[in-house]
Order: C-alpha cells, then sequence, then structure tokens
C-alpha cells in the first residue's frame, strides 16, 4: 500500500512540473494575432508609387491638352512597390508564424516568397541599403529554419529573440516608405492641384458656373487624396505600437507567466486592435 501510495506522490509530482512548465502563452497569441491582423491591412490600402506616378502623368497631360498615347515611365515607383511588398511579406509571414508557435501550432510558410531575393540600390522613391537587406536575409533564414526544423511552442524564445532586430529593421523601413515617402507625394499632388484649380478660378475666360464645377473637381480629388493620407498614417500607428510590443515581448521573453507581462501584452493587442477599428472606419 505504501509503495503504491509512493508511485502516485511521484506521479502527481511529475505533472505537476509538467505543467508548470508548459507556459500559458495565450496572451503572446492575442498580441500577436492582433498584430498579423493589423499587419494585413497593407492589402487593404489602395494606393502604390506607381499609382502615384500615373496619377501625375495623367494630370499633367490633362493640364497639356495633350492626347498622347505614349505610356507614362513608371518602371521605378513599380520596382519600390515590389521591394515594399517582399518586405511586408517577410514582416507578415514571422508574424503568423509567431501566431502559430503561440498557439503551439507548426509554422508555415510559402517557400517560394523566401527564395526571392532583396537588393541594394535606388528604386526611384525608395532605396535599399545594406542594413536592410541583412535584416531581409536574417529573417528569411529564421522562417526557413522555423519551417524545416518544425518550430512548436518550446522555440519561440528562440525564435522571438533571434528575429527582433531584423524585425524591428523591417517595420521600421516598411513604416517610413509609407508613412513618409508616400504621404509625402500625395503632400506634393495636393500643392500641385491646387496651383491649377486656383488658376482655373482666376480665369478671366471661364464663367462662374465653370470655376464652380472647378471648385467641385478639387474638392473631389483634395479628399481622396486625404483619405487615402488617413489609411496610411493610420496604419504606420499599428506599425509602431507592433515594434513597440515585440519589444517588450522581447525584453520580458523569460518570465512570460507574469501577471505584470500578461497584463502588459493584453493591452498591446487592445491598442492594436483599437487601430484596427480605426482604418476600419476609414474605408466605409
Amino acid at each position: 500500500m505504501t509503495k503504491q501510495f509512493q508511485k502516485i506522490g511521484l506521479a502527481l509530482i511529475l505533472l505537476t512540473v509538467g505543467l508548470s512548465s508548459c507556459v500559458n502563452l495565450k496572451h503572446v497569441n492575442d498580441f500577436s494575432s492582433s498584430s498579423l491582423k493589423s499587419i494585413k491591412k497593407f492589402e487593404e490600402i489602395n494606393y502604390t508609387f506607381k499609382q502615384n506616378c500615373l496619377d501625375n502623368c495623367q494630370d499633367k497631360k490633362i493640364n497639356d491638352l495633350s492626347l498622347s498615347t505614349k505610356d507614362c515611365d513608371c518602371k521605378l515607383n513599380e520596382k519600390a512597390d515590389s521591394v515594399t511588398l517582399l518586405i511586408y511579406n517577410s514582416v507578415q509571414g514571422y508574424l503568423d508564424g509567431l501566431t502559430n508557435l503561440s498557439n503551439n501550432d507548426l509554422t508555415s510558410y510559402k517557400m517560394d516568397t523566401l527564395t526571392k531575393a532583396l537588393t541594394e540600390g535606388d528604386f526611384g522613391s525608395i532605396k535599399i541599403e545594406k542594413e536592410q537587406v541583412e535584416a531581409y536575409s536574417k529573417i528569411s533564414k529564421i522562417l526557413l529554419k522555423a519551417f524545416t526544423d518544425e518550430y512548436r511552442k518550446k522555440k519561440i524564445k528562440e525564435y522571438v529573440k533571434d528575429a527582433n532586430q531584423p524585425i524591428k529593421v523591417l517595420i521600421t523601413f516598411l513604416d517610413f516608405n509609407l508613412s513618409a515617402n508616400l504621404v509625402g507625394k500625395l503632400n506634393v499632388q495636393k500643392q500641385r492641384i491646387e496651383r491649377y484649380y486656383f488658376d482655373l478660378t482666376k480665369d478671366p475666360t471661364l464663367s462662374t458656373i465653370e470655376k464652380r464645377k472647378a471648385v467641385e473637381e478639387y474638392y473631389i480629388q483634395l479628399g481622396k487624396i486625404e483619405a487615402t493620407q488617413k489609411e496610411l498614417v493610420t496604419y504606420s500607428k499599428a506599425l509602431k505600437k507592433i515594434t513597440e510590443g515585440h519589444q517588450k515581448l522581447v525584453d520580458n521573453i523569460e518570465t512570460l507567466s507574469k501577471d505584470e507581462i500578461k497584463e502588459l501584452l493584453t493591452q498591446y493587442s487592445s491598442d492594436i486592435q483599437d487601430i484596427i477599428s480605426e482604418f476600419n472606419k476609414l474605408k466605409k
């Protein structure tokens, strides 16, 4: 009887140790899921560097009363978009992996995406430097390793710590590329149409009705531009919040079971969800 009780006691001890070593990562999963959802809003921003180039080209033709069928040269802007997409995909892939790991699922990633290289150079509106190239390469290797080695929850510390610096570089670049470069181009576009329509309102050959029509067209165009800018700025807020939250996750990766860490990551999840709601309202 005594031996039987000893066996039961040993089993309970082993079970307790096993349960205590298995950290509940729901708060990490909530943060990564919210981050992933917000990152994917990139795909709902219906404006690109190429589109900006085409808009400018068309505006110039209209102003010059040109009926030229010659295509606008937007190759560099198209390249800028493809580079931006590469970086977005790598960030999105990393967060997808973190979401799966924190849910104890196997990580998965499109292998063909990992084979696309990022190179240094000037691509019209953006410039890729060595820092971004190295960060992209590191994230690609981390994703490939996580996929081929079949990472699960027990590997989450290694996954997060290895990726922190390169993912910060890539998110920062993505943020600057959209919230500074593309928003800046839209500001230039706003100034250009303002000058154009201002000249129309002062044209003595136009009637009052024609001038009013011009003013109406100006505000329609201005509204579209500013709506796009609001989307980009709101998306930028999400990127910054993800970067902050991920750093806090890394800083506290050894103490994820503490209540204060759970509350901290839960707050970041909530903040990101609020930004997602803000973005969704702009799309209506």
